[in-house]
């Protein structure tokens, strides 16, 4: 039995070696075949190429149109992808569109300087694939090989025309920019200030310092295009850089730009530490000062607003903080307080209209309250008689502050024109002032 049991398990050994034997050979087949359709595909994958290549090759251009299509699946396939020569390819075409679209134009300013581009998509977009491509060659052929090498053969020629035909991205930028498409304006641009930072030309040391269009024109203008577009990310991609423009003005707008883009996306305290910032820098841009006061006054944070017109008036003591100071006691109906405020103010800007409109408002709700007090007086007594004196001395307070915001009014704010209008009706009213009243009651009804 033991004998039979022994025999078996032999053949069983047997059969399964024979298996083994035909997997391995199976697979060794498999992978045969599958090492030859590789070898197949990196063949079709490299005939695409420099089937490219050839066309580019040929003394009259070849079909650009047909190289172009061919690059583009070489650039795909993932054979070819990783190939420095199917990028330089891929640059050298685009080269080529871009050449031919400035030849045309430089035949066309021959017979009319005025000419412009026949077709500046293609121009400027040819232009802007090339810089792409170039770089992404350059990237590709400063890898190491198998063998350690870096064999650079590209690097020298394209890094010369990339250099050179730089200002051209700057100049597409302004042409977007001029017609609208801010989008494509802010893309060419972006591209100019990258580009810059490349190891492919870090040998010509383009800085902001080196190249005032960086911060004065690209960086600047691609701000002002997310703006335009009301992408305020898109503004703020190069503000940091904006900010070194070399003029006053601009530093001054970019400041303001910062700040308007991260209201509009909903960033409230940066928002407001910009304002900060910009009431620091220039105290005497309306655009900071007016949007904190909006801003505090709007969500009751008085003591916070006090605390910054005060410190303001240390540092640089415009009527404006008085006014703001003056506003806040006015809120608080400390009307004495706020009424010495804006005469200050006035003081200092003798054509302050805001500050004459509120010195009017503050003292007829003075005439109003003790109105108001009066009424606990008995009839005919010395204290009514008294009171109403005092109600009318606040009214004859109140209206030359009225008159002279209507000699300030220049017709260009209605808000003003209501305010003198509606102040002066009250006064001459309460003071019996006839015919003034009914010049001011025809005005109001002509309204």
């Amino acid at each position: 039995m033991k004998k039979v049991l022994l025999f078996m398990a032999a053949a069983v050994m047997s059969v399964s070696i024979t298996f083994a034997q035909a997997d391995d050979k199976a697979a060794k087949k498999a992978a045969k075949e599958a090492a030859k359709a590789l070898k197949a595909e990196i063949k079709a994958a490299n005939k695409i190429l420099k089937e490219a290549q050839a066309i580019l090759a040929m003394p009259e251009g070849g079909n650009l149109n047909e190289a172009n299509i061919l690059i583009q699946e070489a650039m795909n396939n993932k054979h070819t992808k990783n190939n420095p020569d199917t990028w330089n390819a891929a640059g050298q075409i685009q080269k080529r569109f871009y050449d031919m679209e400035n030849e045309r134009l430089y035949l066309r300013k021959l017979e009319n300087p005025e000419a412009t581009l026949e077709n500046p998509d293609l121009f400027y977009g040819s232009l802007s694939k090339m810089y792409d491509y170039f770089i992404k060659c350059d990237e590709l052929e400063q890898k190491p090989d198998e063998k350690g090498r870096v064999i650079v053969k590209y690097r020298p020629a394209n890094k010369e025309q990339l250099y050179v035909n730089r200002p051209n991205l700057l100049n597409g930028g302004i042409a977007y920019y001029n017609k609208g498409m801010y989008k494509e304006a802010h893309d060419l641009f972006s591209q100019y200030i990258y580009v810059a930072d490349t190891p492919i030309l870090e040998e010509y040391n383009i800085t902001a310092e080196t190249d005032t269009f960086m911060t004065d024109i690209a960086a600047y203008y691609s701000v002002l295009a997310g703006m335009q577009k009301e992408d305020y990310k898109l503004a703020l991609t190069h503000i940091d850089l904006a900010k070194k423009a070399s003029t006053p003005e601009m530093k001054a707008n970019i400041v303001r730009y910062e700040a308007t883009s991260y209201l509009n996306l909903g960033d409230t305290l940066k928002w407001i530490d910009l304002l900060k910032a910009g009431m620091e820098q220039y105290p005497e841009d309306q655009y900071y000062y007016s949007n904190l006061i909006s801003y505090y006054s709007n969500n009751n944070q008085y003591d916070e607003l006090m605390s910054i017109a005060d410190d303001m008036l240390k540092k640089n003591p415009l009527p404006i903080f008085r006014f703001v100071k003056g506003y806040i006691y006015q809120n608080n109906e400390d009307y004495d307080n706020a009424i010495a405020e804006y005469k200050k103010a006035i003081e200092q800007d003798p054509t302050y209209a805001g500050a004459y409109q509120n010195l009017g408002i503050c003292y007829t709700n003075l005439a109003q309250k003790e109105s108001d007090a009066s009424t606990n007086f008995k009839p005919r007594s010395k204290e009514l008689k008294a009171s109403q004196e005092k109600v009318k001395g606040y009214y004859r307070e109140a209206l030359p502050f009225f008159e002279k915001l209507r000699d300030l009014d220049d017709g260009t704010d209605p808000d003003k024109k209501a305010a003198w209008t509606t102040g002066l009706y009250t006064c001459y009213y309460m003071l019996n002032m006839g015919p003034e009243f009914e010049e001011m009651e025809k005005i109001i009804n002509a309204q």
